[in-house]
């Protein structure tokens, strides 16, 4: 027999025990949910933190991915429209002109874009 058969026996045999432990292990959740009634049970009160907590988690790191997009957007609109205030920027990419003027103010400070006297523009 050959080093190849070999191992494919004995993957083909490792997999019927995993099957067969797969069985059991189904049944015994089926006793588990006979004895305790139905199979739906009330989750408790920290797993519904818990998952609170992760949509949280998820909307933050949403924001997080807005925010650098927002950032890539108005450095790219100001390179193309320099000398623009924060009211042509909020206005050419439907932005919120308080989050694009506090973003502005946020870029020229770090120097990533340059305040003209009239505006801003991209470096």
């Amino acid at each position: 027999m050959s080093r190849i058969q070999q191992v494919i026996d004995t993957l083909e045999a490792e997999r019927a025990e995993v099957q067969k432990h797969l069985a059991w292990l189904e049944e015994q959740i089926n006793e588990f949910h006979a004895h305790n009634g139905s199979p739906a049970t009330v989750a408790p009160r920290r797993s519904v933190r818990r998952a609170t907590a992760r949509r949280a988690s998820n909307r933050r790191a949403t924001a997080r991915s807005r925010q650098s997009d927002t950032k890539a957007s108005i450095i790219e609109f100001l390179a193309k429209h320099p000398a623009s205030t924060a009211g042509d920027v909020a206005k050419a990419l439907n932005f919120n002109s308080g989050s694009v003027s506090t973003r502005l103010t946020q870029l020229a400070k770090t120097g990533q874009i340059q305040k003209a006297r009239r505006g801003y523009s991209a470096k």
